[in-house]
């Protein structure tokens, strides 16, 4: 079995688990998360809400231009944490994922064997910008001029609104906006869709 379809299918299946068992796994306390109760809310996963994109890796490629850094959280998970170098702290769950705290985001992942995928990525800095130019601050109308309209739209728990795109292939990105409609944080994740 691909080792990448089966990395994917653990994230899903430990996405559903995390968010029934430990609503912080994925959403600790920062402003950026996808915050609800439900976790996904059903508009990502509704078969008209699914995007696809015309470069895969180029959608959820992040870059921080003033540390020279560009990446996808499609690309090998040993290349990106070695072009981020080293992290203000580090966090290992135990199972599945270790997640990597930086000063200007969180870039979560997976091991198995030699092998290193990256799970999730969240920017809470205008440091990182999406490879569509979007960044903390940027407004929801520059988001939907960017993406295009959202099929999934909602508020969370803390009142933030979300904007998500989710796509085909089982990776999504979420903005998270203030009551400015400016993004405070974004991410971007494999196995939400």
């Amino acid at each position: 079995m691909n080792k990448k379809f089966l990395v994917l299918l653990m994230t899903m299946g430990l996405s559903i688990v995390a968010c029934g068992k430990n609503d912080d796994f994925y959403n600790e306390d920062n402003g950026c998360g996808v915050g609800l109760e439900e976790c996904v809310s059903e508009c990502d996963t509704a078969e008209d809400s699914l995007i696809t994109a015309d470069d895969e890796v180029l959608e959820v490629t992040v870059e921080n231009e003033n540390e020279d850094i560009s990446f996808s959280i499609l690309d090998d998970g040993k290349t990106v944490l070695e072009k981020l170098g080293e992290p203000a702290s580090t966090t290992d769950d135990g199972d599945y994922h270790t997640s990597k705290y930086y000063n200007a985001g969180e870039l979560t992942y997976s091991t198995e064997g030699d092998t290193t995928e990256i799970v999730e990525f969240k920017s809470f800095s205008d440091a990182w910008k999406t490879s569509k130019g979007i960044t903390i601050g940027s407004t929801a109308e520059e988001i939907i001029s960017a993406y295009g309209e959202s099929g999934c739209e909602y508020d969370s728990e803390d009142g933030d609104h979300m904007i998500s795109y989710t796509y085909t292939n089982g990776y999504s990105i979420y903005f998270t906006l203030n009551d400015n409609n400016e993004v405070i944080c974004f991410q971007m994740c494999i196995g939400r869709g």
